[in-house]
C-alpha cells in the first residue's frame, strides 16, 4: 500500500470536512427529523408570523377528536393528489394536515 502523502492527507481532510458540514446543514434544517415526521405544516419552513398564527390557534398535526379534523373543517381544502396535506384559509392558504385541527375549526356545511 502506498504511503499517505501530504496532498492525499489534506484532500481527505477537506472531503471529510465537507461531508460533515453538509450533514450538519441538512439536520439543522429539519430539526433532525425526516420530512414525514415533521408533518404538513413544518415550522422550520414557515415564517415567524405563520408560526405565531398557528400557535395562537393551537394548531396540531393530529386531532385528538376524530369528529374535529381539518378534513371536516370549512376552511380546509384538500390537496388534489389525495388525502394528507391540504391548505387552510385561516393560515392564508398555508399547509395543514387533513388529520389536524385548531381552535378556529368550523364544521363543513352538509352537502
Amino acid at each position: 500500500m502506498d504511503a499517505l502523502t501530504r496532498r492525499m492527507f489534506f484532500r481527505l481532510g477537506l472531503t471529510t470536512t465537507a461531508a460533515v458540514a453538509a450533514t450538519a446543514a441538512m439536520t439543522s434544517c429539519s430539526g433532525g427529523k425526516p420530512a414525514a415526521a415533521r408533518g404538513c405544516a413544518d415550522p422550520e419552513a414557515m415564517s415567524p408570523s405563520e408560526n405565531s398564527l398557528r400557535q395562537a390557534n393551537h394548531y396540531v398535526e393530529n386531532s385528538s377528536d376524530a369528529a374535529k379534523t381539518c378534513a371536516d373543517c370549512t376552511f380546509f381544502t384538500a390537496a388534489v393528489d389525495g388525502p394528507g396535506c391540504g391548505t387552510c384559509t385561516i393560515y392564508t392558504g398555508g399547509p395543514a394536515n387533513a388529520k389536524g385541527t385548531c381552535d378556529s375549526w368550523a364544521a363543513k356545511a352538509p352537502a
